[in-house]
């Protein structure tokens, strides 16, 4: 066959030309043939053509979340994150990504990815659009029909190997094709199934649809799968979606990123049942009916042991979350084992942030003297005589509480919380100011377990939609021999606040002699 070089069009007519075109197209059946979607777009009694190189195109108006591939800006009845348009072999699909006003095909609102036939109208809000995939691969993103220029193929991205070092991006390789899928011996199933790990507990999703977006729940987009629980999870974090039997995960612009075993993803990757995907704390595995694995097989890592013995779930975390509740479920000593407390972590309803632990400091360790070492050894010696001198258990703890503020810099609200074994309960005894304390009771447990004191700090408030109105802290478990008594609590909230180790060892002493002084007076008022 003779060269199809630009010399040879000359000689040709347009339609003997764009005939040779189509025959070598067919005959080369190659899947790169379909490239790129063309749209005629029917907006305010205007008509435009729009061919756009790309093979899956979302449909929106411009904004800071999420790239938008067909900007109908001038159209208000349309959402930012409206709808997605994607060619799978031949086929054009749609699917609505939780728009407000909804996606009809041909008059009637889509609730699912459906396939698209050449004459189909899509309407979304008051613009109209038909759209189809071109074959002719080189027309150049916005270009008018009939002008074929040199096209460019899609880059997709590798799955991350799980050597690739923490930090380290992937970047896209042109050469590397969609993968195919493994022969199966059953049809493909059109859900996906996700493995949720977070706070040391898992649970199972399945979503059966061919798309889920990950993130917070917000009023633009439907969320489905809602990680609210970790304030590093933006709103609109991830996708995630499957193709003949095959799981594919793409950051969306996130602010704290992707990472797929362990390397952060710049893009879209393949992952597979036993990936790691992480997103803020939290960690995912991802699988469909048509995997070649229906379940994955994840290791568990080894949890931290009790001193009994036992396996415990208040292990060490990145985050822990934080509540504002009346009172605390108490894990006694013995019915701390992640078996226990598993079907009650999953019953938790979403924190209101989360802190992340940045010093802690055994209950046996000796005094520190620095920082706030003189003036607690100034009251020391009358701390005793305070607390006899008090009516009850609860004119101590406030008594307390309001001291802390003058023992200690920084310190602008202060917390007795109490345990209560008979009804299984951490309850408050005491606080200053009078607005509701809140608690960590995930890493109240484990300064109890560990038999330590904690200083933490707030998880960044860059994404959380329900601030907190503190930044740092201690936490400092009162024990009187073996047996836990309640937690002591001061917070400050002036950003970017921290408390020293010598705060936390004056805290932690004399944390250690309230808790003599309230069992004592305690077993008094219980008449024990």
């Amino acid at each position: 066959m003779p060269s199809k070089g630009a010399s040879m069009y000359k000689k040709m007519t347009f339609a003997q030309a764009d005939l040779l075109k189509r025959i070598d197209v067919e005959a080369v059946r190659s899947p790169i043939c379909w490239r790129m979607l063309e749209f005629e777009i029917r907006q305010d009694g205007e008509v435009r053509d729009l061919v756009l190189d790309k093979t899956e195109v979302v449909i929106g108006r411009r904004n800071e979340k999420r790239e938008v591939g067909l900007d109908l800006t001038p159209d208000d009845l349309v959402s930012r994150v409206h709808a997605r348009v994607w060619i799978d072999g031949s086929t054009v699909m749609i699917e609505d990504l939780g728009s407000s006003g909804g996606t009809l095909l041909n008059g009637n609102a889509i609730t699912e990815a459906l396939a698209l036939e050449p004459s189909d109208e899509v309407t979304v809000g008051d613009t109209h659009l038909t759209i189809r995939a071109t074959k002719l691969a080189g027309r150049q993103s916005g270009t008018p029909r009939g002008r074929p220029k040199k096209g460019r193929s899609r880059r997709t991205r590798p799955r991350p190997k799980p050597i690739a070092p923490p930090g380290e991006k992937i970047e896209a390789s042109a050469k590397v094709e969609r993968p195919k899928p493994e022969p199966e011996s059953g049809p493909v199933g059109n859900t996906i199934h996700v493995e949720i790990s977070i706070d040391g507990s898992t649970e199972v999703q399945s979503f059966a649809r061919g798309e889920i977006l990950i993130g917070r729940k917000h009023p633009e987009t439907e969320i489905s799968l809602d990680l609210s629980a970790d304030l590093q999870v933006s709103r609109t974090h991830a996708r995630a979606w499957q193709t003949r039997g095959i799981c594919w995960v793409e950051d969306l612009g996130s602010t704290h990123g992707t990472r797929v075993n362990g390397a952060q993803i710049d893009g879209a990757c393949v992952v597979r049942p036993d990936d790691q995907v992480q997103i803020g704390s939290i960690v995912l595995h991802f699988w469909t009916d048509g995997s070649a694995k229906s379940k994955p097989t994840i290791k568990k890592q080894d949890a931290p042991v009790t001193q009994a013995g036992d396996e415990t779930a208040f292990q060490a975390m990145d985050s822990y979350p934080v509540y504002k509740e009346d009172n605390y479920r108490y894990h006694a000593p013995g019915n701390r084992s992640q078996e226990d407390l598993e079907e009650i972590f999953l019953s938790r309803k979403s924190p209101m942030g989360r802190i992340r632990s940045t010093q802690e400091r055994a209950l046996s360790a000796p005094f520190l003297r620095s920082g706030d070492a003189a003036t607690l050894l100034e009251i020391l010696p009358d701390l005793p005589g305070a607390f006899d001198a008090q009516k009850d258990s609860i004119s101590l703890a406030q008594w307390l509480v309001n001291q802390l503020s003058e023992w200690l810099e920084g310190v602008q609200r202060a917390s007795l919380f109490v345990i209560d074994s008979t009804q299984g309960r951490i309850k408050v005894l005491a606080h200053v100011p009078s607005l509701k304390p809140i608690l960590s009771d995930t890493l109240a447990h484990r300064a109890l377990e560990m038999r330590k004191a904690f200083a933490w700090q707030q998880v960044s408030k860059n994404e959380s939609v329900r601030r907190l109105s503190m930044n740092a802290g201690l936490y400092v478990p009162l024990v009187a021999g073996d047996e836990e008594v309640g937690i002591l609590c001061v917070e400050d909230t002036v950003e970017d606040a921290q408390f020293s180790e010598g705060q936390l060892s004056a805290l932690t002493l004399i944390g250690q002699l309230t808790a003599v002084h309230l069992q004592s007076r305690l077993w008094r008022e219980s008449g024990n």
